[in-house]
């Protein structure tokens, strides 16, 4: 009875109750069979995703919290250098980096250098999204390069990155670090971190979902998602009326995420949501350390929330400063932090680069 299209609850109630028949049919295949749509059947076309994350920019303060905090880390990382290199592992359309490059065209003297690498798995979208920051950069007189970097983000090797000694390099990680979750050793975790490592980056910041969808307990994460995303449900009918086209659009792209919890599993499972806690001692276990977030990102994240009218989102900065939370009617949503390379000693290293 359940109606995606209808009230809140009925909608929650829609897109698990179709994850749960998927992952019954998976457990008794000989028993029962259903006809999914054709739009559960096909993976998710990047197109649609991309357009989500717009609209989930305009309705929410969900994506400006991450990219507007992040950019202000990445603008103090990068104060005072000529030349400087951020590395997107999964780089999209770029909606993070307009604000960035006019950041650093405003500034007295702005770099002679702004090179940004984009990982992704689609050439074109690689190219299109180059061309449109490179038109920005060009507009706002600011010297601009361009590297896709066409490759799964688990197959990404240093070389691919074409880092250069002179470069202060930072990497953006964000919504990424879970999807290498599913090798259950750790390795591809390890590996990317490794690789992250070896760019000698001035700063490394992270975005992931506060929430822990990689219990091992299926009956676990089934809850702890139910939980999760009645809260983004919450949040996306208090911005968007029940028959905007926009919030079906948003909320097709989470409901690919619930199906992904509920009803797969091994490698096919990719949305291994962990909460803060585990992703820190898996950033100081690959040689990585903190890098507080001070009062400006968490003005400026407070700053970010009061651009849209609904008060029920809030800001909470976890421990002494690791990181910044972003909450719904008290429900953690997303959290975000700042790291830099250790030595091998443990201690904190200064970047290689000669500029730097």
């Amino acid at each position: 009875m359940a109606n995606p299209t209808g009230a809140t609850l009925h909608r929650i109630a829609a897109y698990f109750t179709e994850s749960l028949a998927l992952w019954a049919v998976k457990l008794w295949p000989h028993i029962f069979s259903i006809n999914p749509p054709k739009e559960i059947l096909e993976a998710s076309d990047d197109d649609d995703d991309a357009t989500a994350l717009r609209f989930l920019d305009q309705a929410t303060p969900i994506p400006k919290f991450i990219h507007f905090t992040l950019n202000e880390k990445l603008m103090k990382a990068f104060e005072d250098k000529d030349k400087v290199h951020v590395i997107d592992l999964d780089i999209k359309q770029g909606l993070q980096w307009a604000s960035l490059l006019q950041s650093l065209a405003s500034r007295k003297k702005p770099p002679s250098h702004v090179r940004i690498s984009g990982i992704g798995g689609s050439k074109s979208e690689l190219h299109s999204t180059g061309a449109r920051l490179a038109s920005l950069a060009d507009s706002l007189n600011l010297p601009f390069q361009f590297h896709p970097v066409v490759d799964q983000l688990e197959d990404v090797r240093l070389w691919m990155l074409h880092v250069k000694e002179e470069e202060c390099v930072a990497v953006n990680c964000v919504l990424q670090l879970h999807k290498t979750l599913y090798d259950e050793t750790g390795g591809v975790l390890r590996d990317l971190l490794g690789v992250i490592w070896s760019t000698s980056p001035a700063i490394v910041v992270i975005a992931e979902e506060e929430a822990d969808h990689n219990n091992p307990h299926w009956e676990v994460r089934f809850v702890n998602s139910i939980k999760y995303y009645s809260a983004v449900f919450d949040a996306l009918n208090a911005s968007l009326p029940e028959d905007s086209l926009l919030r079906a659009k948003i909320e097709k792209m989470f409901a690919r995420k619930i199906r992904n919890i509920v009803a797969c599993n091994g490698a096919e499972r990719t949305e291994r949501h962990q909460k803060f806690t585990k992703w820190s001692r898996m950033m100081q276990d690959g040689r990585f350390h903190n890098k507080r977030m001070g009062d400006r990102e968490r003005i400026l994240s407070q700053v970010v929330l009061k651009m849209y009218s609904d008060v029920g989102y809030s800001v909470k900065t976890e421990g002494e400063g690791e990181a910044l939370c972003l909450k719904y009617q008290q429900q953690p949503l997303y959290t975000i932090s700042a790291w830099a390379p250790m030595d091998a000693a443990g201690s904190s290293i200064e970047p290689l680069q000669a500029d730097c």
